[in-house]
């Protein structure tokens, strides 16, 4: 089930890298609780391949966020794998779990029956695909018996 996709620009290359290897390619497994790890790990491989400071920190914000999007379907092994190239930074997150569809009903947690600090249901899903979607130049989340698989894609420099 393909849960979201977008793709700007003649650039973007479908989250595939071009036919060329890319440069420098770095993979880890975590696990659910580790998301906060997947950070300095970007960090770091973005430092080490040259990523320009700003757009360092728009992929690492966007390889949180495929994490989270990754973890979010409950307890999981995700593998993230990260590579540059060219001018481009590509990042792949499988996760062993399988998304849950949000169920369209609000939840009355509030007292005065609107929902409560959780909102509705998918909410916060919603809005790490929104996030992705304004950093990335290509964004793709599927969800399959296999697991999930977040993809993205960003022109770094």
């Amino acid at each position: 089930m393909t849960i979201n996709t977008q793709l700007r620009g003649r650039t973007a290359t479908g989250g595939r890298p071009p036919g060329n290897a890319p440069h420098s390619l770095a993979e880890r497994s975590f696990r659910q609780r580790d998301v906060p790890a997947v950070r300095v790990f970007t960090r770091t491989f973005g430092a080490r391949t040259g990523i320009e400071p700003g757009r360092l920190t728009d992929f690492v914000l966007a390889v949180s966020e495929a994490t989270a999007c990754a973890a979010g379907c409950g307890p999981c092994t995700l593998r993230v794998r990260l590579w540059v190239t060219g001018p481009r930074a590509f990042c792949e997150v499988r996760g062993d779990g399988m998304l849950r569809r949000a169920s369209p009903a609000v939840r009355p947690d509030g007292p005065d029956g609107r929902p409560g600090p959780g909102g509705q249901p998918g909410e916060e899903e919603a809005l790490r695909h929104w996030v992705l979607k304004q950093l990335a130049d290509y964004v793709s989340v599927v969800s399959a018996p296999d697991g999930v698989r977040v993809l993205l894609s960003m022109t770094v420099s």
